[in-house]
């Protein structure tokens, strides 16, 4: 998203008297939608019924909107979001939310392509108004916020031509532990005088304060049981905001909160705790290095020929010199890059979410092909032999030559975007899909071979975002259904299911196959023998890791399994037992699926944009 143009837009309107007077004749009114959902059951209408009330009003100036636009960001709902909000009769200024960001078929870029920008600058008389995202970006877990992004609004509020300007903060999440690194940008606002910081995904109006910043939360524009459609409506005086609901099929407005205005940058309340790093003191574990991006990333490493490969949500592909950390080349791509680097030899493989597949030069970063597909590319490759495998946001497959990128061929028939690593095995390339399935594909020719579905109906169900895994002629897979499934290779049908342990799209499997384990969604970690056709859990290990969804895959290597985590920590953990070995946390938020160098070393990848090799000392 970084590597896209920011819009910042700057419009300023008189209303009243003369500027600089203290006193006007009406306030500054604005309407605040949030959580339209476009795409849910009742989305697209509620949201005309708001715009058409809107428009009726001829007091309301401009209008914020504060994510979760859709449903999910697939087929034409965010077109149609858009289509709708553009028939409003004045500005609007829109960011998305979570919804619009995890489950998209283009990666996020869609958003972007549409409006312009996800992030927003907005003066309006006396007041700034700063909008930015926070995710999750194709992961699940926690928000998060882009270091650019901070860094973008810092920039604004140094810069403010006026240093006591009147300043609201638009987000989709509060700004609280629902973010990991929230503490990042409550830094940065707490010497400025923040007014408010607005925000939805919660669907309900509230109050409440932030670390000392005051913060409201609005109502979805969703009908939902007894609460009919709806929006916030809110009117800026000099000394207050109010704010109010609006019903419009009762045509109805009431009043439910008052927020005081003026100077507030004196208020240094805290009560939520920063980030722990006491595990440190304690693992065994050094930092050999870290290197800054300064970008989110969302891949994993991959580590081949001395050389760590790094994707960047910038667009960057960097090759970074294992011992040291330095930048060896960098290669920049046309969009952002959610791929996973897959190496062979000399050649480097990525997709990013401008529809292209490129291949780069592990030597140098010279671009050796460029192939363009249907659609979004933010899949992970796999490379097998002299062929490149690889999804799209279509839900298309395809199979290249390494050497010049000429495709082998395409399977089209998939109905859900990808965004897994495909695994090979008995001849077959399988892969998750975001239509609740998996699909196996003849490597050689493409043609299907099975379709697997776990049953369930509803997208958010499918086996879509873990990495599966083969052992002993079976594919293993975890997913949002809290089920992990054994599925014959051969045929697709289901060897077994097993629930009860509320595990969640992180898997892996030992080095020689005997055992595959998954992370549970509390604290746990089970381990679960291949051997046979029955469910067999060899040992569950209670690790205190805390609530964690996101979806990073497990990686044993020399007798350790090792694990990342979206509250910034790395686990290691033995292999037969399931004992702890070490723990060191590294970041405030998402750990990205590491990479293995050895039964000391990993290379590891983090939301906030650094790359750090550890190493266990004992």
């Amino acid at each position: 998203m970084a590597s896209l143009i920011r819009l910042s837009l700057v419009f300023v309107f008189a209303f009243g008297t003369l500027l600089g007077q203290t006193e006007i004749s009406a306030p500054i009114k604005f309407a605040w939608l949030t959580d339209t959902h476009v795409g849910g059951r009742t989305g697209a209408e509620d949201l005309s019924i708001v715009v058409h009330d809107i428009n009726k009003n001829d007091s309301i100036s401009f209008a914020i909107v504060s994510g979760d636009i859709t449903e999910l960001d697939v087929g034409q709902n965010l077109q149609l979001a858009k289509a709708i909000l553009d028939s409003l009769s004045i500005p609007y200024y829109i960011i998305p939310g979570n919804h619009d960001l995890k489950w998209s078929s283009s990666g996020g870029q869609r958003f972007e392509q549409l409006w312009g920008a996800d992030r927003f600058n907005v003066e309006v008389g006396e007041y700034r108004f700063i909008g930015i995202h926070q995710g999750p970006v194709l992961r699940m877990g926690a928000g998060y916020l882009d270091p650019a992004d901070i860094s973008w609004v810092k920039s604004i509020l140094k810069s403010l031509p006026d240093p006591e300007q009147k300043v609201f903060i638009v987000l989709h999440y509060p700004l609280d532990p629902s973010i990991d690194n929230w503490h990042a940008l409550r830094d940065v606002l707490q010497p400025h005088n923040i007014q408010a910081v607005l925000h939805g995904h919660g669907h309900a109006n509230r109050a409440t304060s932030y670390e000392g910043i005051p913060g409201v939360m609005s109502r979805s524009t969703l009908r939902r049981g007894q609460q009919p459609t709806g929006y916030s409506i809110v009117d800026l005086y000099p000394a207050y905001a109010n704010f109010t609901e609006r019903i419009p099929l009762a045509d109805s407005t009431h009043f439910w909160h008052r927020l005081p205005l003026g100077h507030k940058n004196s208020q240094d309340s805290l009560s939520l705790p920063y980030p722990d790093y006491s595990e440190n003191d304690t693992s065994g574990v050094e930092i050999i290095w870290q290197y800054k991006t300064g970008s989110l990333i969302t891949s994993a490493p991959a580590v081949e020929n001395d050389q760590v490969y790094i994707s960047t949500v910038s667009g960057e592909l960097l090759a970074l010199d294992i011992e040291s950390g330095h930048v060896n080349w960098s290669w920049q791509a046309g969009g952002a890059i959610h791929s996973t680097p897959a190496v062979q030899g000399t050649r480097v493989v990525v997709g990013s979410v401008d529809s292209n597949i490129s291949c780069i030069s592990s030597k140098n970063g010279e671009l050796l092909w460029q192939v363009k597909s249907s659609a979004s590319v933010f899949s992970s490759a796999l490379i097998e032999g002299r062929k490149v495998y690889i999804g799209n946001g279509d839900g298309d497959f395809q199979a290249l030559n390494l050497r010049n990128g000429k495709k082998k061929w395409t399977f089209s028939d998939g109905s859900g975007y990808i965004e897994t690593k495909p695994v090979l095995a008995q001849g077959k390339i399988m892969y998750g899909a975001w239509d609740e399935s998996i699909y196996a594909l003849n490597a050689r020719n493409g043609n299907l071979e099975w379709r697997w579905s776990d049953g369930r109906s509803g997208l958010l169900y499918s086996p879509a975002a873990c990495w599966p895994v083969v052992a002993n002629d079976k594919l293993y897979i975890v997913a949002p259904d809290r089920v992990m499934s054994a599925i014959n290779i051969a045929n697709g049908e289901t060897i077994w299911r097993k629930s009860g342990h509320r595990v969640r799209e992180s898997i892996g499997i030992t080095e020689d196959g005997l055992n595959v384990f998954a992370r549970t969604m509390q604290d746990s970690v089970v381990s679960v023998k291949t051997a046979g056709d029955t469910f067999n859990l060899d040992w569950i290990k209670h690790i205190g890791f805390g609530y964690d969804i996101a979806p990073n895959a497990m990686i044993e290597k020399d007798g350790y399994i090792f694990f990342t985590t979206d509250n910034g920590s790395v686990f290691c953990m033995e292999r037969t037992t399931g004992d702890l070995v070490w723990r060191h946390r590294i970041s405030d938020g998402l750990v990205n699926t590491l990479e293995v160098i050895d039964s000391k070393r990993v290379i590891c990848t983090a939301a906030d944009g650094n790359v750090t090799l550890l190493k266990y000392t004992r």
